[in-house]
């Protein structure tokens, strides 16, 4: 549950600096899946969010095997 929360935290302070017209603002403001957001933002040029979200995803994934 914890790791949820941060993950949308994490999400939502990105999405507070990204301009509206990004893809990834609108699959951040339409609560796609990580993975599209991810997507999106490599697409948008944002490669070091995307890759800092997969990292996060994978410390979450670890500590709940």
């Amino acid at each position: 549950m914890g790791n949820m929360a941060s993950l949308e935290q994490v999400i939502g302070q990105f999405r507070r600096m990204l301009p509206e017209e990004s893809a990834t603002a609108q699959a951040i403001d339409r609560n796609e899946p990580w993975e599209r957001i991810a997507t999106n933002a490599v697409d948008d040029g944002y490669i070091e969010f995307a890759n800092e979200l997969g990292s996060f995803i994978e410390v979450c994934l670890r500590r709940s095997s």
